[in-house]
């Protein structure tokens, strides 16, 4: 359910169940988790690209198919499965390397949190983006955080509260993706992207990623002291050192991961 492609530093993870557009089942879910935990301690795998199976979409949220009553079982399951896609947004936010959702077709419902929780968010220009769950009676709690930290609140409420899909460009107009691209360039984009990013330092990546999450709950005042620690520490490391170098003999840096 899980495809995974390595190619020069770039990891590939595909959501492959098209037929069912790439819903989130629970085993499907299990599997995501242990693959970033994979891949974020994989030295070789440097950016991670993350996009659904076939033509049509790339999420289109939780497959919850026989959870639809209010039996005893029922609810423990739900409960179930909305904690595995609690684990899926963590093991996003956890992962140790640059993230990038190549949204290939619908993003809906849970299909959205996990694009938004993506550190780049790219869109094929037939693209559609969603909240429905209240036209079926619920809330998109789940999606709530990372969709407000990416578009802020007002426009939050306003995809939840209509339920309306949203086209690539109204999505990128809004801020909730980065770019949009033709379906002929799409992948090809993309791939650029991901490969720009793995000849970048690699410590610096990472800890310029965690800095940037670390300093969303922070004072304006506290967050610049963690940053100039954050700036000491780089500074320190063997990559640094040879960035400078590198840049004074005019060549291309070797980044060591140290």
């Amino acid at each position: 359910m899980i495809v995974l492609e390595k190619h020069n530093g770039v990891a590939t993870l595909r959501l492959n169940r098209p037929k069912v557009h790439n819903a989130l089942s629970g085993e499907m879910m299990h599997e995501f988790v242990q693959v970033c935990d994979e891949l974020s301690k994989d030295s070789e795998v440097r950016v991670i690209i993350l996009t659904g199976a076939g033509e049509k979409s790339f999420c289109s949220g939780a497959d919850l198919g026989g959870m639809d009553d209010n039996s005893s079982d029922s609810v423990v399951e739900f409960k179930r499965h909305v904690t595995k896609y609690r684990d899926c947004l963590l093991a996003l936010r956890r992962l140790k390397k640059p993230v990038i959702a190549a949204v290939n077709g619908y993003a809906l419902a849970g299909g959205l949190g996990l694009a938004v929780s993506c550190d780049l968010v790219y869109a094929k220009e037939s693209a559609q983006f969603g909240v429905p769950e209240i036209n079926v009676g619920l809330w998109g709690m789940m999606i709530s955080a990372p969709l407000a930290n990416t578009i802020g609140y007002q426009k939050t409420f306003e995809l939840m509260y209509t339920g309306d899909r949203i086209k690539a460009e109204k999505a990128k107009e809004i801020g909730l993706v980065n770019d949009v691209f033709s379906a002929e360039n799409f992948e090809e984009e993309i791939n650029n992207i991901a490969e720009k990013l793995a000849t970048k330092n690699p410590i610096a990546l990472n800890h310029g990623r965690e800095a940037m999450y670390m300093i969303q709950a922070m004072e304006y005042e506290s967050s610049l002291s963690y940053l100039r620690d954050q700036v000491v520490l780089l500074s320190r490391t063997e990559d640094y050192s040879e960035g400078m170098n590198a840049y004074k003999g005019k060549r291309d840096p070797v980044w060591s991961g140290r």
